[in-house]
């Protein structure tokens, strides 16, 4: 995740937290009106029309490894958004269940790989549609800022876009498909949901609600914790946050399951804005806690317990239990 990679908000989420952090303070400092110039209306006409339809897939490696055919794709669409995936399916042939995957932005598509066994279902994993610099320093910031944005608001139609091509497949049974937000994924892929019907079972994995919460609590770690909340107000301003905060959209995702795992140490995420979304979303719902802490690349432990849990749920159909 990244698969189950755990990118944190603000000042460990590499330039969508760091930057718009940054930047928020630079407004606070001196240009106070500037966030509030940058609101925009509800975004999902908008979604749609960044989606698009599918223009372009260029296969761009494919190779076999420990029992399983690995594919690198990417698909572009009409409107110029460009989604790279990793595909990991099983060589038997056939239909099998998808489980499209969403975690931290530096791992990306490459998270498919920290899945050894599949377990007879098709995983992609998808990178954000983001081409700019993962590290920033100072006034660069302002350079890369609209890129940011325009990469957060394209990524919901980003994730459509991918099903779009996902589900013309032979080798995906379009019955069960399974998104998987991880940790930076959760937001965007509750959106996707939210707005996609063909997206059956949903999964926040270590994610939670309140985007403004989130950021204001992980900037402390780049900043003096007095100006923390003002940065993550600014800060949600200009990304746009409260627009896609999930728990303004969980709710739709019913009768669908909706299912949350959070671990019972996570530094990154407090507990008010965990509970926040779960509350804010309908039966059938369900909500696990794993002991450790958030997950990350270096935490290789808490990765395969994460994807053990995961798979296990999903092949005893308990996701909602």
């Amino acid at each position: 995740m990244s698969v189950f990679q755990g990118e944190q908000m603000a000042g460990k989420l590499g330039p969508w937290g760091r930057g718009a952090t940054g930047l928020a303070l630079v407004c606070a400092a001196g240009m106070g009106g500037f966030g509030l110039a940058l609101r925009f209306d509800d975004p999902t006409g908008a979604f749609q029309q960044r989606r698009g339809t599918v223009a372009r897939v260029e296969r761009d490696s494919a190779s076999v490894e420990e029992g399983h055919l690995i594919e690198a794709v990417t698909v572009t669409s009409s409107s110029g958004i460009t989604v790279p995936m990793l595909i990991k399916r099983p060589l038997a042939e056939g239909a099998s269940p998808l489980v499209l995957i969403l975690g931290g932005h530096a791992t990306g598509r490459d998270a498919a790989r920290l899945i050894p066994d599949t377990r007879g279902r098709v995983v992609v994993a998808m990178s954000y549609p983001y081409t700019g610099p993962h590290r920033m320093k100072g006034l660069e910031i302002f350079k890369w800022a609209p890129d940011i944005r325009q990469a957060i608001h394209d990524t919901p139609p980003a994730i459509q876009l991918a099903l779009d091509w996902l589900l013309t497949q032979p080798w995906v049974d379009t019955r069960e498909v399974h998104g998987v937000g991880a940790s930076l994924g959760t937001p965007f892929m509750t959106v996707a949901a939210a707005l996609d019907r063909r997206i059956t079972h949903v999964w926040s994995v270590h994610g939670a609600g309140r985007t403004r919460e989130l950021l204001a609590h992980n900037a402390r770690e780049s900043m003096p914790a007095v100006f923390a909340p003002l940065a993550g107000t600014l800060a949600d301003v200009i990304v746009g946050g409260h627009y896609l905060t999930p728990e303004k959209w969980v709710a739709r995702i019913a009768p669908r399951p909706f299912a949350m795992i959070n671990a019972a140490n996570d530094e990154r995420l407090p507990r008010t804005a965990v509970d926040a979304l779960y509350a804010a979303a309908e039966q059938p719902k369900s909500m696990v806690w794993m002991a450790g802490p958030h997950v990350q690349p270096n935490r290789p432990e808490v990765v395969r317990a994460l994807v053990s849990s995961v798979l296990d749920r999903m092949a005893q159909g308990s996701i909602a239990n």
